[in-house]
């Protein structure tokens, strides 16, 4: 015969039966198995599909976002050194050939369309996202890394150099070295009171190296 519960041992398991009920069962809720161990849901198990995705997607993005930053920081900011004229100096004559060189460009150069931007007696312009350009006079554009300012004015001149994108806009932060030079009074102005600098028209270093920017 079966023993009958105590009334109040009764009402203690029923109200822990209403407990249970009304709390939702957790997605990831741990259960014992028939061998003693600890095991998931049927629900949890159906959820691991899912929740194993969104780590993979965390995963694959967090190793894109390292190789990115590896990069950028493996490929150094390209910069430009003016070999000649050296700076302060005097030129031999009124035709001045500036000879640059560009460091951690080559790949730029060979494949981007990146070019340079020879400039007289000017600032390179370098507002991010706009053309680099000054007049014509005072600016030419050429994939060369010589270029010759011919019939220039006697006195002081700054001669610069910049590193442009294919559609002409700097890099940010912008690529620009400078030198200042005098051009000495040419043997028919011996004598004569010296006049202000002027740009002259520019000519190509190379047939077809370039142009006007």
């Amino acid at each position: 015969m079966r023993r009958r519960e105590k009334p109040q041992r009764r009402r203690a398991v029923n109200r822990r039966r209403r407990m249970f009920r009304a709390q939702p069962p957790s997605v990831l809720a741990p259960h014992y198995t028939a061998h003693g161990g600890v095991g998931c849901s049927s629900r949890a198990r159906r959820a691991l599909p899912w929740t194993e995705g969104l780590l993979l997607v965390t995963l694959v993005a967090l190793v894109a976002l390292a190789y990115v930053l590896l990069t950028a920081e493996s490929v150094p900011h390209p910069v430009l050194v003016i070999l000649a004229p050296a700076a302060n100096t005097t030129a031999t004559g009124e035709s001045v050939t500036v000879l640059v060189r560009a460091h951690h460009a080559d790949r730029l150069l060979a494949e981007r369309g990146y070019h340079f931007h020879y400039y007289l007696d000017v600032e390179p312009p370098t507002n991010p996202g706009r053309p680099a350009l000054t007049s014509s006079s005072s600016c030419f554009s050429t994939s060369e890394t010589t270029h010759v300012w011919s019939v220039v004015g006697s006195g002081w001149h700054r001669l610069s150099v910049q590193l442009v994108r294919a559609n002409d806009t700097p890099l940010s932060p912008a690529a620009t070295a400078s030198v200042d030079v005098r051009v000495p009074a040419s043997t028919s102005a011996a004598g004569a009171a010296p006049s202000m600098p002027r740009n002259s028209a520019p000519s190509p270093s190379r047939p077809g190296s370039g142009g006007g920017c």
